[in-house]
């Protein structure tokens, strides 16, 4: 077994090859967590009205010194999805703006998007970037954007890493094109999957980034954290549920957001505390290792071959196409992924983006290639599905 899975309190009889979708608590910080929940239930009173606060600031400048930016444009979220919707709200203030998002982009963040367009009366352009066809390179997703651009265009929602595809975004060569298309456009990125994983964390250029810090850096669920790029547009950002503190701006006013479990912010230092005792060359290597070993030995037993170059996939994550006479919909892809649970006793995640099905690979410290190989059963399972 992998040296590094005893700092998980993972299943021992499970092997987890999911991690870029929930990803996983390691030991010392749930027990950082549970402290800290300890100390809130010994008198909540104080807790909430007293001791909180300071914690709370202490936390909000410690992962934005981690991120490299000021506390004062840093501000805690409960995840990704509701830090974009949250900062796509506030930027959008006018009736009929243009909002441009991707095909790719995930799909809760999508239908947020549509709901802020439909208040406001806005339009909401979908930039279409086929992921098996008619994308070969960098240049042809820059090219998609671009062509959903117009001088209309308000806001721009990006993804770093995309959820369904795994796909590595040309970030910096996009917003390059908006800054000189639609320069009125402000930017959002969702960084979703880039805290922990991708080095460095924040794009050159932006906005506002939101990231989730539950995935590869290891925090408590629910904790995220939102950048503005300036002071200027920290001005323009207010939460969801405006509550106590709204007075006092950003980031103040997304501290307190009525009686809640906080201590998964609280928490996220002691994950980059675990996250920083690992040599960070040593676990990019072994990650990216691991899925490129396993996508080789999965193409070579399924007799496929990667739908796009390989340097278009995120470091810790790949998609594997499964060699299936028909692509499975949501509710087949699900019920695969609960027959590997209980028939392989494996935890992993398929998808049907564009006209096939995919087995989306992540790998994490604790992950090793054997860990996947019964994955090789997945087109039997699918039989009978």
């Amino acid at each position: 077994m992998n040296q590094h899975r005893a700092h998980w309190s993972l299943d021992p009889q499970v092997a987890y090859l999911n991690h870029g979708s929930f990803g996983a608590v390691p030991r010392v910080v749930e027990s950082a967590q549970r402290e800290l929940q300890q100390l809130m239930e010994a008198n909540p009173n104080l807790f909430f009205r007293t001791t909180l606060p300071p914690l709370m600031r202490a936390a909000r400048a410690s992962v934005a010194a981690w991120l490299g930016v000021s506390p004062d444009l840093f501000a805690f979220v409960p995840n990704a999805s509701q830090g974009v919707i949250t900062a796509a709200s506030a930027l959008v203030t006018r009736p009929r703006s243009q909002i441009v998002a991707t095909s790719l982009g995930y799909g809760g963040v999508t239908l947020g998007l549509a709901e802020i367009a439909r208040r406001t009366q806005s339009t909401l352009r979908i930039a279409e970037i086929g992921f098996t066809s008619g994308v070969q390179n960098v240049d042809d997703i820059a090219d998609s954007v671009f062509a959903a651009l117009t001088s209309e265009t308000n806001l721009v929602v990006l993804d770093q890493v995309t959820s369904e595809t795994a796909s590595l975004m040309p970030i910096e060569q996009i917003v390059r094109t908006i800054r000189r298309v639609a320069p009125q456009a402000r930017i959002v990125i969702d960084g979703a999957h880039s805290a922990g994983m991708l080095t460095p964390i924040l794009p050159p250029d932006f906005d506002v980034w939101v990231g989730n810090f539950h995935k590869w850096l290891c925090a408590p669920r629910a904790s995220a954290g939102l950048v503005c790029h300036t002071p200027l547009v920290a001005e323009l950002l207010t939460p969801l549920a405006p509550s106590w503190g709204f007075e006092d701006g950003f980031p103040a006013s997304f501290d307190w957001q009525g009686t809640s479990d906080y201590t998964s912010y609280l928490a996220t230092p002691h994950a980059i505390e675990f996250h920083n005792t690992f040599n960070s060359d040593a676990r990019d290597t072994h990650n990216r290792g691991v899925i490129d070993e396993v996508a080789r030995q999965l193409h070579d037993s399924w007799g496929t071959s990667p739908d796009v170059p390989t340097e278009m996939f995120c470091p810790w994550m790949r998609l594997v196409r499964l060699p299936l006479a028909r692509q499975l919909n949501k509710q087949q892809c699900d019920a695969l992924v609960l027959k590997a649970s209980n028939d392989l006793k494996t935890e992993t995640m398929l998808m049907s983006p564009g006209d096939s099905t995919y087995l989306r690979l992540s790998a994490h410290i604790y992950n090793e290639v054997d860990d996947f190989m019964s994955l090789k059963r997945l087109p039997e399972l699918a039989k009978n599905i």
